[in-house]
């Protein structure tokens, strides 16, 4: 899949730790867009989601993505 990273504006986080799903827009210092194929926006987000959020980077999983939203049957 090709992705635009100017479009990937939300990352949503799997926390394993407190069970619930956490969803961030418009990361202050990621706003011009990240691709998390690259090793340096990468460790930016996991930097950002464990230092300045919390996030236990072992206890997660994360991924970036255009639209907002969680989908739920």
């Amino acid at each position: 899949m090709n992705k635009n990273k100017e479009n990937m504006k939300y990352i949503t986080v799997l926390d394993f730790e407190s069970g619930e799903v956490y969803q961030y827009e418009h990361l202050e210092h990621l706003q011009h867009g990240w691709n998390q194929d690259e090793a340096d926006d990468r460790e930016t987000v996991e930097w950002y989601l464990s230092e300045v959020i919390g996030h236990n980077l072992s206890n997660i999983q994360w991924m970036e993505h255009e639209k907002p939203g969680i989908i739920t049957p």
